[in-house]
């Protein structure tokens, strides 16, 4: 299946939005991009030349990825590994993504820009799904074992595993991953911190 490469990010006044990098959008050598983001510790990411910028987290999203990484915290003491939110991520090619959050199970690689086990894209507004699901088809490419997008809006969850083309969880499912065993995250738990749920 063909990946929809990201295209750049839609105007905004850049003169005035202090939150809007004045590189987003723009072509750069890889060099030019990991000095730049690691100087200003900014939310780029890097697609075949191309400097993206993720979009601003709302309140939904924060609180999707609080509760992820607190049940990532748990897990991590019981089984071991690492997990951390907007870890920028070395994909082939010279390309550099940040998942919202991600884990890198016990016994694999969680040096700087080493790929994840699992990782997490939560919709903000001002993204599309299909972007969001070329993301997570990027990560697979790229040696991810599982991507799993989250979207408030419809209380919904994607996942992307080798066989698995964003199969939809919703309702009384229950989010979990064969790599990582023993993780299990209820929807109605994980969806139970947003906005409008009654427990914000």
């Amino acid at each position: 299946m063909a990946i929809r490469m990201p295209t750049a990010p839609p105007s905004k006044n850049r003169a005035t939005d202090d939150d809007w990098s004045a590189c987003a959008g723009t072509r750069m050598s890889v060099e030019a991009f990991l000095a730049l983001d690691d100087a200003e510790e900014t939310n780029l990411e890097y697609v075949d030349g191309l400097v993206l910028e993720k979009a601003v987290a709302d309140r939904n999203h924060r609180n999707i990825v609080g509760e992820l990484d607190y049940r990532f915290g748990g897990y991590k003491r019981i089984k071991g590994g690492e997990f951390g939110p907007e870890a920028r991520v070395r994909l082939a090619s010279g390309r550099y993504r940040k998942p919202d959050t991600a884990y890198w199970a016990a016994g694999t690689d969680a040096s700087d820009d080493a790929l994840p086990t699992v990782a997490v894209e939560v919709w903000s507004p001002g993204e599309t799904m299909s972007s969001q699901r070329a993301k997570c088809r990027m990560f697979l490419a790229a040696g991810v074992k599982s991507c799993w997008l989250i979207s408030p809006k419809t209380r919904s969850v994607e996942v992307f595993e080798a066989g698995v083309d964003g199969r939809v969880l919703r309702g009384d499912a229950v989010l979990e991953s064969a790599f990582l065993a023993g993780f299990s995250v209820p929807l109605s738990e994980l969806f139970a911190v947003i906005e409008g749920s009654g427990r914000v």
